[in-house]
């Protein structure tokens, strides 16, 4: 499947939702925020939502420090 991914064309092949996108990633779904196609994703929703072959998927990872 091809998507973008924050900008930059990427080819995952077993990545049907946003659950699986972030654990392919290795990033912690607590800790990050997702737009798919322009639409926020609230986290109880990213292991239905679903992703198809062209959509555009923005992440930002939550950091802290002092």
């Amino acid at each position: 499947m091809k998507l973008t991914l924050n900008g930059e064309a990427r080819d995952l092949a077993t990545c049907e939702t946003v659950s699986d996108l972030l654990a392919s990633l290795q990033l912690t779904e607590k800790m990050v925020l997702v737009e798919l196609n322009g639409q926020a994703v609230h986290r109880v929703n990213f292991s239905s939502a679903n992703l198809v072959d062209g959509d555009t998927v923005e992440i930002v990872r939550m950091v802290g420090g002092g």
